[in-house]
């Protein structure tokens, strides 16, 4: 029995498993990133610069430990070749360029960008950092991607291991995530009571003042959506190995996050945990979405020469 499940686990992990979800994670990540370079183009000397809001001295002064690119000059032409390179090498990951190599080189240019500035981040960094580390050893260059010889190394029992060790990596860390996000919430006070949307909304910072007041403004939808944040986050870890009950789960955590990243404005928070959820979807449960959309467009289409023609 006990050698019947370990052959098992040993053919499961001797091959590539959720193919179509690390493509998609890559493409997610990809714009996360872009996003972040993008959105604080023109202000980039200032938050990320040598003199900017975070002097370079000051860094390499408090924080000697700190490992990053942009710590090995303090020139304002090495800075911008630095972020440039990094916005390049990003953009070429997410098209799915040499992933093998881009991956590599992506997280060291986002790990140093985050550590030359940790004060601008949103969260969201966090988990994606860890994940972008985990995703080098994974094939994230199978679908959706320009394809290279370096996308598709020889298809060998120990790359397939070290690709599924690097998705269930992603996978247990977003367990992880959602769980003590949630345990954490049900021991205050606000959540608990079913308060604490109300006083999310209500901070200036982290709200769309035109649309918000329509959620805290009604108690019923503070207080399911105060509780159901706690629920799905706790039940997240176990529910989401049913194939039954995961997909509740899954659109329960999208909708969340969609929330989060429109009505609070937390758009990479919101789209690294998209991208995370989406690689729990399996291959086969890709296909059959695809395949399910395009028989019901072709059925539309169908549907339309009929009633044009009568």
């Amino acid at each position: 029995m006990i050698r019947d499940i370990l052959v098992k686990i040993k053919n499961h992990f001797e091959k590539e498993n959720y193919l179509i979800g690390a493509s998609v994670l890559r493409i997610g990540f990809g714009f996360h990133i872009i996003y972040t370079y993008l959105v604080h183009l023109l202000q980039r000397d200032y938050i990320w610069g040598p003199d900017g809001i975070y002097p370079l001295g000051l860094l390499q002064t408090n924080h000697n430990e700190v490992w990053s690119l942009y710590k090995f000059s303090d020139t304002v032409l090495y800075f911008e070749v630095v972020y440039f390179i990094g916005l390049i090498i990003a953009i070429l990951y997410l098209v799915g360029f040499q992933t093998r190599i881009t991956g590599f080189l992506n997280f060291v240019f986002v790990w140093s960008l985050y550590e030359r500035n940790p004060f601008t981040l949103d969260g969201g960094n966090n988990i994606l950092i860890i994940c972008m580390f985990y995703l080098i050893f994974a094939n994230v260059g199978e679908y959706f991607s320009i394809k290279s010889q370096y996308n598709k190394i020889s298809k060998s029992k120990v790359a397939n291991i070290a690709h599924n060790f690097g998705i269930y990596a992603c996978i247990v860390q977003l367990c992880i995530v959602y769980f003590f996000s949630g345990f954490f919430k049900a021991q205050g006070h606000m959540w608990t009571n079913g308060t604490a949307l109300y006083y999310v909304l209500n901070v200036e910072e982290y709200s769309l003042p035109s649309l918000a007041h329509f959620i805290y403004n009604n108690p019923y939808l503070v207080v399911i959506g105060s509780y159901s944040a706690i629920l799905c986050q706790i039940a997240f870890p176990f529910l989401i190995w049913n194939k039954y009950l995961k997909w509740p789960i899954l659109i329960g955590s999208i909708g969340f996050h969609l929330a989060i990243g429109f009505f609070m404005g937390l758009v990479q928070f919101a789209i690294a945990m998209i991208s995370l959820d989406l690689l729990l979807i399996k291959d086969v449960e890709y296909r059959r979405i695809y395949k399910f959309y395009t028989s019901f467009k072709s059925k539309k289409k169908k549907k339309g020469v009929l009633s044009t023609t009568t």
